[in-house]
């Protein structure tokens, strides 16, 4: 292990993070004094310590050009979120907004990781709308850079720093070894990223001509949708009221749960990238569990009395949000009937596309493991029949489908064995410890927790935030995580960062080998 290399390319990504900070000081500077918060403060403080970091961790690695190989990789592929989660805290805590230093860095981690769960409006903490803008500009800027996320935003600065290794990108996540589902060299890299600029711009304009969002809150959202990290700039999307923002957002939550990584491969070919990206088998079952939840979403809503159109647009808006993992909220979907529930918690699991921002098991795996059981039936109904499981034609290795089905076990065992140590918290139900352990993993925010059965009619019928049962925190969408005990929060940080970085990387880095020479 080359850890002077490895101090090199983190003293880049301090860097990056610390300058990043410059867009949201200058807002703060033109922001009229709060009553005990100082946003100006907060960011003066976190550019001189990120600068200190930076220095200190380039003077370590200075003089190193060496090859990047494969554990250089997984190291700085874990420990820049870590590194990251640590200084973009500074500002919401110097500011005087977050005065825990864990309620920081978990707001912090949510950001970066696009978990979207928050600190905000529960405990100690300030409301979501009393935030200084330039804070709330931070917050969706983390889950911007995080939607991407920080090593291949990097890695579009390696070329300057005189590395070509294309290690980097092949860390970070781990699907369906194919470079049809994962990118592998720099160039595709900066396609994704142009890709990914593009999509936040069109969707920033959208949110103004058609959803009436002011400038401010459409960058603000646009951000946070195609990161699928649902930081929002008010309690709730919901707050906007604005039909035509919630069909912009729909659309826009939904293409970045696809694959940014198909469209950059064929890029180069021109619309036929687009044609290439509807032909590939995980797009379609996405597009069609997609439909399928909000069909049956819709259909249990109108069964308890809620209106079509009202009960179409809530369990689109919702159901799209929770599969992508994005984990916005116009709806209080925790108290909507149990099929609601069930499919929810469910879709909580899968997420979105390999490539995407969106968290999840992944669209690609969830095929893989359909064709695998489709192929045993027919293997025991004709055993000495011969055939291959294939992928967009593609025939699968045996190592590639045992991997898979290694990390859906490996992701199913992280979620109970964590949903086992939050249930210490006395005042976590059965249900909310095992919905916060998979939406912690899944980074998708918001959990599920049990309500009043007395009050969760006509909240699904008149909206509102349902009442949860006595002694109970509400974790659910219009809920928070404040509350929690602070051991609690660390074990659901260290969640957040294991299922962003699907699950070997992290793991790999608290291996002793690992770090053995």
């Amino acid at each position: 292990m080359n850890l002077a290399q490895v101090a090199r390319l983190l003293a880049g990504i301090a860097a990056f993070l610390t300058l990043a900070q410059l867009p949201p000081l200058v807002m703060a500077l033109t922001e009229p004094a709060a009553p005990g918060l100082s946003a100006t403060s907060g960011f003066v403080a976190s550019l001189i310590i990120g600068g200190v970091v930076a220095v200190l961790l380039w003077l370590a690695g200075r003089g190193q050009h060496q090859q990047v190989y494969r554990k250089e990789a997984i190291a700085v592929a874990g420990l820049s979120w870590i590194l990251a989660g640590l200084l973009g805290a500074v500002p919401l805590q110097w500011s005087g907004v977050i005065l825990d230093p864990i309620d920081a860095v978990f707001e912090t981690v949510s950001g970066l990781t696009t978990c979207g769960a928050t600190v905000l409006a529960s405990g100690d903490n300030p409301a979501i709308e009393s935030v200084p803008r330039s804070l709330l500009l931070w917050r969706a800027m983390l889950q911007w850079i995080g939607g991407l996320g920080i090593v291949l935003v990097f890695a579009a600065l390696l070329p300057a720093m005189g590395v070509t290794s294309k290690n980097l990108l092949t860390s970070e996540t781990v699907g369906v070894g194919t470079d049809t589902y994962q990118p592998r060299v720099l160039d595709k890299a900066r396609l994704i990223i142009l890709i990914y600029v593009g999509l936040t711009t069109a969707c920033t304009a959208l949110l103004m001509l058609v959803g009436g969002f002011g400038l401010f809150d459409a960058i603000c959202h646009a951000f946070t949708t195609l990161a699928t990290g649902g930081y929002s700039t008010r309690s709730s999307v919901g707050a906007f009221d604005s039909l035509g923002g919630e069909i912009v957002l729909i659309v826009f939550m939904f293409l970045a749960g696809a694959s940014f990584a198909v469209v950059a491969t064929h890029m180069r070919s021109g619309w036929k990238c687009v044609r290439t990206l509807l032909r590939t088998g995980e797009f379609r079952i996405y597009t069609i569990i997609t439909l399928g939840l909000i069909a049956v979403l819709t259909v249990s809503l109108l069964e308890v009395g809620v209106p079509f159109g009202k009960a179409l647009r809530q369990a689109a808006f919702n159901g799209v949000s929770v599969l992508t993992s994005t984990g916005y909220a116009t709806a209080d979907f925790h108290a909507w009937p149990t099929i609601s529930i069930v499919l929810l918690f469910s879709a909580m699991f899968v997420g979105g596309c390999t490539g995407s921002t969106a968290g999840g098991i992944k669209q690609v795996r969830v095929l893989v493991i359909l064709k695998l059981f489709a192929y045993t039936i027919r293997h025991f109904v004709r055993p000495k029949s011969v055939e291959r499981i294939k992928l967009d034609e593609e025939v699968l290795p045996a190592a590639v489908i045992s991997s898979i089905l290694a990390i859906v076990l490996l992701w199913i065992i992280s979620i109970v064995a964590g949903a086992a140590v939050i249930s210490l918290d006395d005042r976590l139900n059965f249900v909310a410890s095992f919905s916060i352990s998979a939406s912690m993993i899944g980074s998708c925010g918001p959990a599920l927790t049990i309500v009043d059965p007395a009050h969760a009619a006509d909240v699904v019928l008149n909206g509102g935030t349902a009442a949860t049962l006595a002694n109970t925190i509400n974790v659910g969408p219009f809920g928070g995580y404040g509350e929690l005990y602070d051991g609690t929060k660390i074990v659901l940080i260290f969640q957040m960062v294991l299922g962003r970085l699907e699950l070997l990387t992290l793991l790999a880095l608290l291996t002793p080998s690992f770090w053995r020479r």
